[in-house]
């Protein structure tokens, strides 16, 4: 059986990451028959300067592209292709951009458990589909007893700094890397796949890692 390593670095903000993963979901399934996968979801902040009790969402988007009344959503095309992957995104459901550093200190906490897919995938819907903020703790604590961790055990991670450092040294690790978007996929730990891609994509790329994978064992 065939191995292969995917560190997925994403921000649970990041839109593209939940249509990238949606789409490697479906490339893993083709490939499943003859490759082990073992998947890890990496940090990174996509907005890294916003204050741990979030921003105004329709400020910052004011900021970012001016006087939007009258004109169509920036996020329509996303929306669209969300659908068409069984996906729901309600942007103006949500009304602030939050600090997500607390949701990838929770995904670092749920690695430990086996199911850091389980809460991404939790969180992208909380944030996206119900419009909540993951930035508070009370919202982090309800995704995270509903796939399964202690209610008790979380809250008391919460409210203390546990895998604060060991999470911004990841952040730190992939930023040394010049990692400047999400998402981004490192196989086996060295190479790259870069952006939402399409299933057909991402298994093109899978199979030539694995060929070469191949070839550096014979060579080896």
């Amino acid at each position: 059986m065939n191995k292969l390593r995917i560190d997925i670095v994403s921000d649970v903000v990041c839109p593209w990451c939940v249509i990238g993963f949606i789409n490697l979901q479906k490339a893993m399934t083709q490939l499943i028959p003859k490759v082990e996968f073992e998947i890890n979801w990496k940090p990174y902040e996509l907005h890294p300067e916003i204050p741990e009790n979030g921003y105004d969402k329709k400020l910052y988007m004011q900021q970012r592209f001016g006087d939007l009344s009258g004109k169509a959503s920036p996020y329509k095309q996303i929306e669209k292709i969300g659908k068409s992957l069984g996906f729901d995104f309600n942007f103006s459901k949500s009304e602030r951009i939050p600090n997500t550093f607390n949701a990838h200190r929770l995904l670092w906490k749920a690695r430990e458990f086996g199911i850091q897919t389980e809460l991404s995938e939790a969180l992208f819907k909380c944030y996206f589909t119900e419009g909540k903020d993951i930035g508070s703790k009370e919202v982090l604590l309800e995704v995270a007893t509903k796939v399964g961790m202690d209610s008790k055990m979380i809250q008391l991670f919460l409210d203390s700094k546990e895998g604060g450092q060991e999470t911004a040294d990841e952040e730190m690790n992939f930023i040394e890397k010049s990692i400047g978007a999400v998402p981004t996929y490192f196989i086996n730990e060295k190479y790259i796949i870069q952006g939402g891609q399409e299933p057909e994509t991402f298994v093109s790329f899978l199979n030539k890692i694995l060929i070469k994978e191949k070839q550096n064992e014979v060579s080896g």
